[in-house]
């Protein structure tokens, strides 16, 4: 080879070379990068959606007791009365996801059920609902009179919030006896 030759082509890295070195330092910096990240994507979503609790301990012993009533006559029937279900009077019930049972979340619901926003009273005053929670409240006259707390684990609306008359609370529910249920109101027909 003539020295006009040589001096047109690179040269390549030898085997000990620092550049040859750093590309394989980069690959393996990368490589454990892109590891750690599907890691911690893997068991942080886990945490946070596959190994919450199936019953918060914000809802009643009583509430959990009509969940699991609730959730076995959805498992044994294509549908369920609510006002079946329930051993005290009322006219109206409203599904209410978080965070709030207040004026403003009660007026949403009997808006979207296209029932009229009458001011409704709640007794107790306003009730936080924790996070992975929803409730049925229950109205009569224009009166909160009970509340039913659920953990969306056990049964999850399909839609919500919104509020039907007891001749409509008729519910479907949708999945397996050991899985949590999605409801949604049978067709008025």
């Amino acid at each position: 080879m003539t020295r006009a030759q040589s001096s047109s082509v690179p040269p390549r890295p030898t085997a000990g070379s620092g550049r040859r070195q750093h590309r394989r330092w980069l690959l393996v910096a990368g490589g454990l990068f892109l590891a750690s990240a599907a890691l911690m994507l893997h068991f942080g979503l886990t945490v946070l959606w596959g190994v919450v609790p199936n019953q918060s301990v914000a809802i009643s012993a009583e509430d959990r007791a009509f969940a699991r009533q609730f959730k076995a006559h959805l498992a044994a029937s294509p549908q369920v009365d609510l006002a079946g279900e329930t051993a005290f009077p009322w006219q109206v019930v409203c599904v209410i996801e978080p965070f709030e049972l207040d004026d403003a979340s009660l007026r949403e619901a009997l808006h979207a059920g296209g029932l009229p926003e009458e001011p409704v009273e709640l007794p107790g005053g306003p009730v936080a609902i924790p996070q992975p929670n929803w409730l049925f409240a229950f109205i009569d006259g224009h009166r909160v009179v009970r509340a039913i707390a659920f953990h969306h684990r056990e049964i999850e609306p399909r839609h919500g919030p919104y509020c039907v008359p007891r001749e409509r609370a008729r519910f479907a529910g949708f999945g397996h006896p050991g899985e949590a249920f999605t409801i949604d109101l049978v067709p008025w027909s």
